[in-house]
């Protein structure tokens, strides 16, 4: 382990790049000069409803969003604080991203991933949509804060040699996050299941703290469901809400290449069997070509009726090749699937992170097999917040070398078209 200087000193060093990253980002991007972009004009109603009509049920509560209370009175709260304009907002987010990168380098050094520090924060950036994220109001970047803060509860209670009141006090502590992030929105649920997997393979029965913690934090979400209705505010449940679709398994499958796609080579190359990584493709392949998601995007948002809508870069990508969009699309669903599994067969070098990283992202893509409404390549964002982690640690330079340029070039593409 090492020692706690060092240890600060390099939560700094990672707080300091990201500091720079995005401050230059705010300062030269154009952002400090635009309107509402992305869903910043429906996310700022709710926000800007609580600052200036004040905390009541119906502005804390009953207020019309997908995402939660947890995401709504934080900005609302600290956004006043800082002036209460939408660039304040905004700063909230900038704040969340600094906060996440310190909690994720805290996690890779209590893992024994001491070296690297910056490399992991710039890996936190390049994260599909992060480094936009951290720049706007929206969800994404304060929902992950919490995740870390829950997974940073579960790296110190089963950390070796740890006291005997860790056992339930970190429990606790992981309870109280991951109840506040499922107040943010649902997708949490995953990282749970993902955590208790892995607490399970580490600890067999020991590990049921976990698990009634887990039970507990959705216990708690109840209330608030019972009064929305559904998973989302009123108005928007015909945008999300439960049901079943293959067709939401086919597009995220595809999405997920930008996050874990290069572990489809890394696990190609330590695997004793390939047979594995091979069935996923071939699995991915024919999951496109069995429910084919349809990738056009209606003009405007029906708040109304039920309907679907896949976007994101999988999407952009595959448009870009008119008559054989499927073919791609297919392609690229069957690297994802693959890069999963290979992701799995990485673990050694990294099992608490890789196996939590693993099973969220294996069990978010599941279970969104039960939901209707939109999907967005951004929704893997929620359960890949580890991977800079596994990217430093788990692939060679040459892998690692490649992958952090392909995710730059989405990171400038996005940037150019969102915040400039």
């Amino acid at each position: 382990m090492i020692d706690r200087k060092s240890a600060i000193s390099k939560v700094i060093i990672a707080a300091i790049v990201v500091v720079v990253v995005l401050g230059g980002i705010r300062l030269f991007s154009g952002i400090m000069s635009k309107g509402p972009v992305f869903d910043e004009q429906y996310i700022l109603i709710p926000i800007q409803n609580l600052m200036e009509q004040g905390w009541s049920v119906e502005t804390a509560i009953d207020f019309e969003e997908t995402k939660g209370p947890a995401m709504i009175w934080p900005y609302a709260f600290f956004g006043k604080i800082f002036g209460g304009s939408l660039q304040d907002l905004r700063l909230v987010s900038i704040w969340s991203s600094i906060f996440g990168v310190m909690v994720l380098s805290w996690i890779s050094l209590r893992c024994s991933v001491a070296k690297s520090i910056s490399l992991i924060a710039l890996g936190w950036l390049l994260l599909p949509y992060n480094i936009v994220f951290s720049e706007i109001v929206m969800g994404e970047v304060s929902f992950l804060l919490l995740s870390l803060l829950a997974v940073a509860a579960f790296v110190w209670g089963i950390e070796k040699g740890a006291p005997q009141s860790r056992r339930y006090l970190a429990p606790m502590l992981y309870c109280v996050a991951i109840a506040l992030a499922l107040h943010s929105r649902i997708h949490v649920v995953a990282l749970a299941g993902g955590v208790c997997f892995t607490a399970f393979m580490l600890q067999g029965k020991q590990s049921w703290p976990w698990w009634i913690a887990s039970i507990i934090a959705g216990l708690l979400r109840i209330p608030l469901w019972m009064r929305w209705g559904g998973l989302v505010s009123p108005e928007y449940q015909a945008l999300h809400g439960l049901g079943f679709r293959l067709e939401s398994l086919s597009y995220l499958a595809a999405a997920m290449v930008p996050f874990v796609g290069v572990f489809a080579v890394e696990g190609w190359r330590v695997a004793t069997s390939k047979i594995y990584i091979v069935s996923a493709f071939i699995a991915g392949v024919l999951l496109v070509f069995i429910a084919t998601p349809d990738l056009s995007i209606p003009e405007a948002i029906d708040f109304v009726s039920a309907n679907d809508r896949y976007q994101g870069i999988a999407a952009t990508v595959s448009l870009k090749f008119h008559s054989f969009q499927t073919v791609v699309l297919a392609l690229l669903a069957g690297v994802g699937l693959a890069g999963l599994v290979g992701l799995w067969h990485c673990r050694e070098k990294a099992p608490i992170i890789c196996s939590i990283t693993f099973w969220s992202l294996l069990l978010g893509w599941l279970l969104y097999s039960l939901t209707r409404g939109f999907v967005f390549d951004r929704f893997l964002l929620t359960w890949s917040f580890l991977l800079p982690i596994l990217w430093v640690r788990v692939l060679p330079k040459w892998l690692l070398s490649i992958q952090y340029v392909a995710l730059a070039f989405i990171a400038v593409w996005l940037i150019a078209t969102w915040l400039t």
